[in-house]
């Protein structure tokens, strides 16, 4: 394990709710208050604690096979990507779909990011006033084939997060079995239909080709939860910068990593080349809905007492 100079407990206590971590101002003051003692190059696989063992980071380069990998390029293809893309003004809040971020490749892969979820609520429709639905994205024909061919990569994410985060797997996965007990209840048959093919305890995935990613925040994740990444396809050298735990890690394909996105300020840098990921995440409205507990920090001690 890698250990920084970092509390992260009080750390979060600082970080406002929609911290998006694109104000350069916010974040020299937040690192100049909690500067990096070191800084750390990783480049084989890792797991980051702060100074009293919380987990920050998973860093696993090779996690994902080749068969894996091939299967979910392939997988990607039956969606959209390209409508996902907006060409309107740049502002801080559409970065993540806005044509200016996104690049075309001579090795193929259509740029684009779409999500998928099959309990979401839509902006403005918080819970609990409000139920969840099931995204447009997988009410398709091509969203519930998918649903029904995506077992081995979200299989693979769903015993990796056992591993690394053994509270918000049960969590999660508690969350998942409620959400599908109030479908039944109330009749919802399509959140029910889509629950029982989704295999995976992260309740929403991202899919995002050849797009560029400005350092940043995931405003809408939670201090002690994981969201996990997973990277495949044909591209040159690429790195991810992580400056408020002063760590610079490379990142190749067939790579799994996980982290609080709200914790870690993060940004990648790549070379040309058609570079898909895979998001796995969850929003904590769902667990709310479902009056799910929030899940705690993943202890490193913990998870080695687990294993004797």
């Amino acid at each position: 394990s890698v250990t920084i100079n970092l509390d992260v407990v009080r750390y979060a206590d600082v970080l406002q709710m929609m911290e998006k971590g694109i104000n350069p101002v916010r974040e020299d003051s937040l690192l100049a208050r909690y500067p990096p003692d070191s800084q750390i190059h990783l480049d084989r696989p890792a797991v980051v604690c702060d100074k009293f063992g919380i987990i920050v980071f998973w860093y696993l380069p090779g996690a994902i096979d080749g068969a894996i990998q091939v299967s979910s390029t392939q997988l990607q293809n039956d969606f959209p990507l390209a409508r996902s893309v907006t060409s309107s003004a740049a502002t801080s809040n559409n970065w993540r779909t806005h044509a200016s971020n996104f690049y075309s490749s001579q090795s193929g892969g259509t740029p684009g990011c779409i999500n998928l979820s099959p309990a979401w609520f839509m902006q403005g429709h918080p819970a609990p006033k409000f139920h969840p639905q099931v995204l447009a994205t997988l009410k398709e024909v091509e969203g519930r084939s998918f649903c029904q061919a995506m077992h081995r990569p979200a299989v693979l994410i769903t015993a990796a997060l056992r591993v690394m985060h053994p509270n918000l797997y049960w969590s999660s996965l508690a969350a998942k079995l409620a959400l599908g007990l109030w479908a039944d209840q109330n009749k919802s048959n399509e959140i029910g239909d889509r629950l029982r093919e989704w295999p995976s305890v992260f309740t929403a995935l991202a899919i995002v080709c050849n797009r560029r990613s400005p350092m940043h925040r995931d405003p809408l994740s939670r201090p002690q939860w994981f969201n996990a990444m997973t990277t495949f396809s044909n591209y040159g050298v690429a790195t991810i910068k992580m400056p408020n735990l002063g760590i610079e890690s490379v990142y190749p394909t067939g790579s799994m990593v996980a982290g609080s996105g709200q914790i870690i300020r993060h940004g990648l840098e790549m070379a040309d080349g058609n570079r898909t990921a895979w998001v796995w995440y969850m929003r904590d409205d769902v667990h709310v809905f479902v009056d799910i507990p929030r899940a705690d920090y993943s202890k490193y001690w913990s998870l080695v007492a687990d294993c004797l």
